[in-house]
């Protein structure tokens, strides 16, 4: 409901944009506004220099934010720079924020330390960062930093839509160990508490050491600030005991175990395959121990989601990234490790993990407006069609989570009622690369998945013996006449593209369209009168095959087949399908 207030700051947002149509673009008046004055008006152009500044914070009505200031009484701040690429690559620029006292500014904890996150890396509205922290949440991790959306003002001139970020730091309500002193010499205070970040500049004060790989590790230090000679050796000492654990030739050996936090790993590491975070391991990478020589150093907070989604899937990080990533591809190489992996995926499956395409609808909702008034001011980094990223989003999660599914197993779930799924057979082409594209006609036409060629499929299911191309992809909503056509990213019917064809939920095409509906995925009919299962052996007299519940043929033939293992099936049979518990 809109009150009084809301209406007022409403009406204030468009008259400024009127006044200053044809002239400048401005906020859009839906997200609070945080206007920042530097003394003299001087431009930000350190990142290690502050600046002082003045500011006030206008909650544009809403709820749940407090005013703080106001243009004629305006709050102390100092402001500088921050970011490594994101400072260097971008003209919209990232901020670091300090105020002259701990305040609890948007309904966050009190402190005095903040960032003004810029998002410029980010062309899918910013979705990036909003969800890799969700999921952080959503899979327990200690403390992940809270992020509010706010909308600056920069010396009179609008600067565009913003992040105000909690910063990594060690406090009571942030990552909440002991504040190591600096020059510290006492063997046991300088056990703890560390806060590091696996980085990839080394030009911040940092430790180094040699991977097991031969790669290079930088460890910039944040807490303590500078380090007396005990503190240095204490350091690299246990970064070079993990590296020679972790690298240790036996797998089952538990040695790495006993410096770190073998389920905090775990969520931290869940979170950044989710993502396809290839970046995850090489910057950007925090841990933190605290003071006692029981202490294991703990992984996390999360932090910089920019270089997610922008590969091709089906690699896990750790396989060709672009960048190298630091010991979680020798980690991975533990039985221990996949063991806890498979345990919390499934956990966070089993649990609450559709709230995630709930957040991100919710997401769009609030946020497009401000969105789009901070694509007007920079085109080259916003977007427009927020609703399109938010659609993006959701299917790079299913498609990713579908490949982590075949490899660490999934819960039984029921399918979204929204979603869809396309196979296709490409015999009978000589296409190398196989794109989908679908979108559905009212009166207007809507892209569902990315404008022609579409999206590149890379997963595959097999079918009765048949590598289908399989794409899998929620609109959002229940679609009226879809349609669909698969292509080698060129036009011509026949030659490099089917017809346009009608979408089915778990259809199967060819070159020549429509050839029927996966089995494996149909909602089952129970009816087992013709079949006789005992213990691990299925018969019928006719063809048999039996699905994972992946949708994956695991093992098919004539009379009597085995499964391979006890686990929820799906056997097709005489045209039937039938979800069967093998003991």
């Amino acid at each position: 409901m809109l009150t009084r207030y809301r209406i007022t700051s409403l009406l204030a947002a468009i008259s400024y944009a009127l006044i200053t149509w044809g002239q400048e673009v401005t906020f859009s008046g839906t997200q609070p506004v945080m206007y920042i004055n530097t003394e003299n008006n001087t431009p930000i152009t350190s990142k290690e220099e502050y600046l002082q500044a003045t500011y006030y914070l206008d909650p544009m009505g809403c709820e749940g934010i407090d005013a703080l200031g106001s243009a004629d009484n305006q709050l102390a701040l100092e402001i500088r720079g921050r970011g490594n690429w994101t400072w260097n690559g971008f003209d919209k620029k990232p901020y670091r924020i300090k105020f002259a006292s701990k305040t609890a500014i948007m309904g966050m904890n009190k402190s005095k330390h903040f960032a003004l996150m810029a998002n410029a890396d980010d062309e899918l509205s910013g979705l990036r960062n909003a969800v890799g922290y969700q999921l952080a949440r959503m899979l327990d991790m200690p403390w992940t930093p809270t992020a509010k959306p706010v909308e600056v003002v920069l010396n009179g001139e609008y600067i565009g839509l913003y992040f105000l970020t909690e910063t990594i730091r060690v406090d009571s309500d942030r990552v909440n160990i002991v504040e190591q002193a600096d020059n510290e010499t006492d063997p046991n205070a300088i056990t703890g508490g560390w806060l590091v970040e696996i980085d990839n500049y080394d030009t911040d004060p940092h430790v180094r050491i040699t991977e097991g790989n031969g790669e290079r590790i930088i460890f910039t230090y944040k807490t303590p600030e500078e380090l007396s000679a005990e503190q240095e050796n204490f350091l690299r000492e246990q970064m070079t005991a993990i590296d020679a654990a972790i690298y240790a030739e036996d797998k089952n050996s538990t040695t790495w175990e006993e410096y770190i936090d073998l389920d905090l790993l775990a969520r931290f590491y869940i979170v950044q395959e989710i993502l396809d975070n290839a970046e995850s391991f090489h910057g950007s990478c925090y841990m933190y121990r605290d003071m006692g020589n029981e202490q294991k150093w703990k992984f996390g907070p999360v932090w910089d989601f920019g270089n997610t989604f922008r590969r091709d899937n089906g690699l896990f990080i750790y396989e060709n990234p672009p960048y190298g990533q630091t010991w979680i591809a020798e980690i991975a190489k533990f039985p221990r490790f996949e063991e806890k992996v498979k345990e919390i995926w499934l956990s966070l499956r089993e649990a609450n993990f559709d709230d995630i395409y709930s957040f991100i609808d919710n997401y769009v909702t609030t946020y497009e407006a401000a969105i789009q008034a901070d694509d007007r001011r920079w085109p080259d980094y916003g977007s427009m069609n927020v609703t399109k990223d938010g659609t993006t989003m959701k299917n790079n999660i299913r498609e990713r989570t579908d490949f982590l599914a075949q490899h660490w197993g999934d819960a039984e779930k029921k399918p979204s009622q929204t979603s869809y799924t396309a196979y296709f057979d490409p015999q009978g082409t000589d296409w190398e690369e196989i794109y989908a594209y679908s979108w559905v006609y009212n009166n207007t036409t809507t892209i569902l998945l990315d404008d022609w060629p579409g999206r590149r499929i890379n997963r595959t299911t097999l079918i009765d013996g048949v590598e289908y191309y399989t794409i899998s992809f929620d609109p959002g909503c229940i679609l009226d006449n879809p349609m669909i056509i698969f292509n080698d990213g060129h036009s011509g019917v026949g030659e490099h593209q089917t017809e346009d064809l009608p979408l089915h939920n778990n259809g199967m095409y060819n070159i020549n369209g429509f050839i029927g509906t996966h089995l494996a995925t149909v909602t089952p009919i129970y009816n087992k009168r013709e079949l006789i299962v005992d213990n691990r052996t299925i018969r019928y007299n006719g063809h048999i095959t039996l699905y994972n519940m992946q949708g994956f043929a695991v093992v098919h033939g004539e009379g009597a087949i085995t499964a391979p293992s006890a686990g929820i099936y799906i056997v097709a049979y005489n045209n039937t399908a039938t979800k069967l518990s093998i003991p």
